[in-house]
């Protein structure tokens, strides 16, 4: 018997519904990897929002994997593929977040 795989491993596969890609990691996600890098970060040290930062990253990179899967199969059953579409640009605005931030970090720049 094949062991079904969790939501977890389907999202990194690219197979899980843009729905649930979205609001589950690409917003809840997204937020909860945000606020204990920053919280830690403060409690410990600046260094660990780099493991928020890659996290992150990750999420956004299989959120967009998970809309490309999305698109692709509204776009064979002729059918309007927006969210996809949308959820591109919330990534492609997530990644530049993150590429500022980098940049700060590196570069020792505070946000205040």
């Amino acid at each position: 018997m094949a062991q079904e795989k969790t939501v977890l491993d389907r999202f990194a596969d690219g197979n899980l519904d843009l729905p649930t890609s979205f609001w589950l990691f690409g917003v809840v996600g997204l937020t909860v990897v945000g606020f204990a890098a920053g919280f830690f970060s403060e409690l410990i040290g600046r260094w660990v929002m780099v493991p928020g930062v890659i996290i992150s990253a990750s999420i956004v990179i299989c959120l967009a994997a998970n809309a490309e899967k999305y698109v692709k199969e509204k776009e064979q059953k002729k059918q309007s593929a927006v969210w996809g579409y949308l959820t591109y640009v919330y990534c492609a605005a997530n990644g530049l977040g993150l590429i500022y931030y980098a940049y700060l970090f590196l570069t020792d720049k505070s946000f205040y």
